[in-house]
């Protein structure tokens, strides 16, 4: 009678976690990744009890995240063609048909801006409904395959423009131009900033717009095996937003671990968030690495939600939240 009696206790305090785990606090929620400081000037920026959780998975390949000022993110599924909503309980369609949409960018209004790989452009879709493409060209050429961007307080819009969305790359043959480049689109007029990168992706502007912050990778051989340069450039903007200067601003060390050079966010202190090398990669605006988030998949984009308490993550099939506070 006593087993028989424990084996009921067993089975009632099983039956009260499964009850109690839709509504456990922060600091019971299993810990999914690390946060791992290069010196204590990391839990300045991130709190020393933050957490990451997984919010939604199964999806093909997820990629820029975006949060409306309403209250809710919004990403891509490049495959899939689909760009997600989510309000914190489900995920919805907000829009199909997306072209291959990768990155995104809300505008004051709702109007929502997608570069699309497929349609090898940067369109704005309204709250509407009404679809406009801003930017498919430059000079004449078809844009290769408009992968993130960001824009200024004065409108302006700038972007990269690698070959990850045409079949064969850098090789492709319906490749116009000659280089992946870096651009700045304003009133209707693109202009050139860099086309000396080989690989250019995530790109963020700093809180002040002095600097621009832009993700780029070179492949490198040596007796026939490929190995990589993952480093960041940052440009020095004029009050107009043109480039008067740039450099290299960070560089990984070791290019090994899982993931690479994608998107990327600026914090309102000028602290950088990169997918990068291992995880997300936490920089100082000296380019001092303070530490890093690992992800369980590697991430390619990331986006923060209100007031910078949250920062949303997708990472290929499965999308991340990061709790701050």
């Amino acid at each position: 009678m006593k087993e028989i009696a424990k084996f009921q206790i067993l089975i009632l305090l099983i039956l009260a976690g499964v009850l109690l785990s839709g509504c456990r606090s922060k600091e019971e929620v299993f810990p999914i990744g690390e946060f791992l400081p290069e010196s204590d000037t990391f839990w300045e920026v991130v709190p020393r009890d933050a957490v990451m959780e997984r919010i939604g998975i199964n999806f093909e390949f997820t990629e820029g995240p975006a949060w409306h000022p309403k209250g809710y993110l919004v990403f891509s599924d490049i495959p899939a063609s689909t760009i997600y909503q989510w309000t914190g309980k489900r995920f919805v369609s907000f829009r199909d048909s997306t072209n291959e949409a990768n990155g995104l960018l809300f505008k004051q209004g709702g109007d929502l801006l997608a570069c699309e790989h497929a349609s090898r452009s940067i369109t704005r879709y309204s709250p509407e409904g009404k679809l406009t493409t801003l930017v498919d060209a430059y000079q004449g050429k078809r844009l290769n395959s408009p992968n993130d961007l960001c824009r200024s307080a004065f409108g302006a819009i700038y972007f990269t423009d690698p070959p990850w969305g045409l079949p064969e790359l850098n090789d492709d043959p319906s490749k116009e131009l000659p280089y992946n480049g870096v651009y700045r689109w304003e009133d209707g007029e693109t202009i050139l900033i860099d086309s000396t990168l080989s690989w250019p992706n995530g790109i963020a502007l700093s809180p002040d717009e002095r600097y621009l912050y832009v993700a780029n990778m070179e492949v490198l051989q040596e007796n026939g095996v490929d190995s990589y340069d993952v480093f960041w450039m940052r440009y020095t903007l004029n009050e107009n937003g043109a480039v008067v200067d740039k450099k290299v601003f960070f560089r990984a060390l070791d290019t090994s671990l899982p993931g690479g050079p994608d998107g990327m966010k600026v914090d309102q202190h000028g602290n950088l968030f990169v997918t990068g090398p291992g995880g997300i990669l936490v920089l100082d605006s000296a380019g001092t690495h303070l530490g890093t988030i690992t992800v369980p998949i590697p991430a390619t984009n990331l986006a923060f939600g209100p007031k910078e308490k949250e920062i949303f993550v997708t990472a290929r099939s499965t999308v991340y939240r990061i709790t701050l506070e």
